[in-house]
This record gives C-alpha cells, sequence and structure tokens, in this order.
C-alpha cells in the first residue's frame, strides 16, 4: 500500500496541525520499539509519566511483545506479522568474538553484522507499516516517541507531520544508521510518501548524563533522568536487610546465552574467584541460566532473575557483560561497575563509562583464570576510588529533568503549535553539566532565563 504524500520538515512544526492536544482533552503519544525488553524498558517511565499527567499513550510492536508492554502497565497496539528476532540476532551473532566494535558511536554500519542488525530494523518496520499506519490515521497522535532501532518511528512521523522523538536506551552507538538509511528504509520512505528518511528524528531524548554520552555536533538533545524500570518486580527474602560486608552483584543479562554465545557468559568464572574474599556475593541471573552456576562458594547467594533496580542500592559494585539497561541502571544508582562486554554494543557502553572513572572495562577473549582474578582483586582494591566516581555520575543523573518534567515540557510545546521544541532545537543543551542542562530545560517551558 502506498500512504499520501507526507508534508516537508519545515511544515510539520507550524501547518500540519489541524488540531491541537486540547482539542481532544489530552495529548497522544504513539510508542513504537522493538520486541525486545531492554529498547522497551527505557520508554516505560516517560509513558507513566505522560498518562499521570492525563496524556494517552499507546505502544506499538509486534504481536509477541504485547504481553511485556501491558505487564508494564501501557497500552499495547500489536502490529503486523511476528519476526524471529532471537533467531535472527543469532544469525548475526554466529562464531562471533570480541575483537573491535563492529559499529562504534561514529563507527560504519556497514560491518557485516552492524548490517544484518539494520536489515532487521527495516524488516521490522516493513512488517509493522500497514497495520500501524491505519491505526495512526485513525488515533491521530501528536507525536511520535521511537527508540533507536525502531525507525519505523521518525517515518510515521513524518508522514504524520508530528514531532519524532527518539528515546534513547543508553550509550548512542547507534547513529551509524545514517550511513544505510536510504539503501535499507527508502523503499518504505517511498510508500509512506517520506522524501527524507531522518532516522535520528527531530529530538532526541537523551538519559544520559553528558560525561557519559559520545558526544555529537547533530544530535538536538532533550536531557531526561534515567529512571530504573527492569521489569515487574518481586523482592526476596534475601535482600530484605543489608549485609554486614560489601555486596557485590554479579548478572550476565538475557542476551548473550539465547543467542549461543556461550563462551561470553564469564559469570561463573566470577564467582568462584569471588569466593575466597571477604565480600558477600549475589547473582542475579534468569532460570536457564542457574544451571552453570554450580558449586557455588559459601559467601555466594543466587537470587534469581530479580530487577537490578531493588538489588542495587545495597551492592557496593556490579559485575557484568556491559549490557545498556544493566550499566545505566547501576549509573542511576551510583553503584561502580566492571564490565566484561562480549558484544560490540557493550564495547562500545563500557569504554564511556571507563572513561568517567566510575568502573572499569576488561576485554574478556583470552582471559584465563590467573589474568581474571588479578583483575578482580585489582578492581575491588580500587573500589573506594570507583566509588567517588560513580557516586558523582549518578548525582548527575538525578538533576536532569525527570520524566514527568519532561512529559509536561512535552505537552507544553505541542500545545503552543508555534512549533513544538522549537527553542530547543534553536537553543540546544551543549553544557557538560546536567544541572546547567536542566535548568535551561525548565527555563524553556517558563519562557525565563538563569
Amino acid at each position: 500500500m502506498r500512504w499520501g504524500g507526507a508534508p516537508a520538515r519545515g511544515q510539520r512544526f507550524s501547518q500540519v496541525f489541524a488540531s491541537s492536544p486540547a482539542d481532544h482533552g489530552a495529548m497522544r503519544a504513539l510508542f513504537i520499539t522493538w520486541a525486545w525488553n531492554t529498547h522497551f524498558y527505557p520508554m516505560v517511565p516517560l509513558g507513566h509519566a505522560l498518562r499521570a499527567a492525563g496524556h494517552e499513550v499507546m505502544v506499538a510492536s509486534q504481536p509477541s511483545f504485547t504481553s511485556t508492554i501491558t505487564d508494564a502497565g501501557l497500552a499495547a497496539l500489536p502490529v503486523g506479522p511476528d519476526i524471529d528476532m532471537q533467531g535472527r540476532v543469532t544469525a548475526a551473532y554466529r562464531n562471533w568474538r570480541p575483537t573491535a566494535p563492529a559499529h562504534g558511536a561514529k563507527g560504519t554500519s556497514k560491518a557485516p553484522r552492524g548490517r544484518r542488525t539494520y536489515q532487521l530494523a527495516a524488516d521490522c518496520a516493513e512488517a509493522m507499516a500497514d497495520e500501524a499506519m491505519d491505526f495512526a490515521h485513525s488515533w491521530q497522535p501528536d507525536v511520535v516517541v521511537y527508540e533507536p532501532m525502531a525507525l519505523l518511528g521518525p517515518l510515521m512521523a513524518a508522514h504524520l507531520g508530528v514531532p519524532a522523538m527518539r528515546l534513547l536506551w543508553g550509550i548512542d552507538f547507534s547513529r551509524a544508521i545514517t550511513l544505510l538509511g536510504d539503501e535499507l528504509f527508502g523503499g518504505l520512505a517511498e510508500r509512506l510518501g517520506v522524501d527524507e528518511f531522518a532516522p535520528l528524528g527531530d529530538v532526541t531524548l537523551d538519559s544520559c548524563p553528558p560525561r557519559l554520552q559520545v558526544p555529537a555536533d547533530d544530535v538536538t538533545r532533550q536531557p531526561l533522568r534515567y529512571v530504573p524500570y527492569n521489569g515487574p518486580a518481586r523482592l526476596p527474602a534475601v535482600l530484605h536487610r543489608r549485609p554486614d560486608r560489601p555486596r557485590i552483584a554479579v548478572t550476565w543479562g538475557k542476551t548473550l546465552l539465547p543467542i549461543g554465545l556461550h563462551d561470553g557468559t564469564l559469570g561463573p568464572r566470577i564467582v568462584r574467584a569471588l569466593g575466597r574474599h571477604d565480600v558477600d556475593v549475589v547473582v542475579a541471573t534468569s532460570a536457564d541460566q542457574r544451571q552453570h552456576y554450580t558449586a557455588l562458594p559459601d559467601n555466594v547467594s543466587h537470587v534469581g532473575p530479580v530487577p537490578l533496580d531493588l538489588l542495587l542500592p545495597g551492592c557496593a559494585a556490579i559485575i557484568h557483560h556491559g549490557g545498556g539497561g544493566t550499566t545505566m541502571t547501576a549509573m542511576s544508582h551510583g553503584v561502580p561497575q566492571l564490565l566484561l562486554p562480549w558484544i560490540p554494543d557493550g564495547v562500545v557502553t563500557a569504554r564511556q563509562l571507563q572513561a568517567t572513572g566510575s568502573g572499569r572495562h576488561l576485554p574478556p577473549q583470552d582471559l584465563d583464570d590467573t589474568a581474571l582474578t588479578d583483575a578482580l582483586e585489582a578492581f575491588l582494591a580500587d573500589l573506594p576510588t570507583y566509588q567517588d566516581h560513580a557516586g558523582r555520575l549518578g548525582r548527575e543523573n538525578r538533576a536532569l529533568p525527570t520524566p514527568s518534567e519532561v512529559a509536561t515540557l512535552l505537552a507544553a510545546r505541542l500545545s503552543g503549535r508555534t512549533g513544538p521544541w522549537a527553542q530547543v532545537r534553536s537553543q540546544p543543551c551543549t553544557s557538560r553539566s546536567p544541572a546547567r542542562c536542566r535548568n535551561m530545560t525548565m527555563d524553556r517551558i517558563s519562557g525565563g532565563t538563569r
């Protein structure tokens, strides 16, 4: 199906709105996400903030992802046929061993695995497009909010003539899609009547403190405090009280084992090495990983897949695989991190975090037991220094505008109809100070200055 032509980008902000949010009682925000937990979870706090302010939120994704969305307390819009996401990612990383990132913040997405990842993004967008567009024409959203791989989002926003808000889940490594956008998304853009595919959207909702983020001159950012959501939560009994000695969390996410990267799952070796230290070790892993944690030392507890937002407040440090959600949750709690990333995204994340002084990036390939033990001992010996830097980074995150404040700003800009986020676009926050970014942002709501 070919839909009608889209308004030019310059027209979107002043001419294309037939009604304002006030005309139908609330702003309508259409969220779009891949069917992947760690892509969707960072969107949940803003979704709840908009709902709490009286606005309407709908989350579009593939049908198999519906229960994940509704379990988070948001309304789901299942669209298109399902795509075997895990199978496609597994194929892309078969026999993978880390060397250098296949795509970094400014790297090329034309590396084979990077290209396959963006091809999957294009296929997902194609699969969802028709049903999502049918719904959007009926529902008439005022804004489209999308995570970086849900690239149907900016195309739909351009077609509808509404702002496209790219909501990051962490380090902004996905900008490499700009190198392949026309090749992979040109056909869908033409079908939607969109002349220009702009994967970065109009504004990037950035939950990274500026020191942690990769700087980029071509991205208009709206700072947004990272508020962790790790899924439905239940506090295990072992976490009801704080330990008498330092507690170290060990987790290895939910990605590496399901896609066949068994060599990258170093958690069991780390746990055994920590058994000789005077610390409490808490292993937080999914049930299917439990079999790999056998003969646990006496100072180790396995608590299952507990959300890290509940675990980390009582932890002195966390050791993990470099996943975006794990890194950002630990950052928000000011917890030092030792990262042993196996896939390219994690390498970018680990390098950025190490640069803040909040943790250490330890390349995991060819890491024998002696080298691993030495690295763990060095990390624990330097923990006070890492804690100082991690605490500072956590405070920088808390200085950023909350989801509710950003929801207020978004509604204010849209209701004015003089150009949503026009002042943000003309005066992007370039300060490296989160508090300064927050003050500038909130000034723009009221029109004041500081």
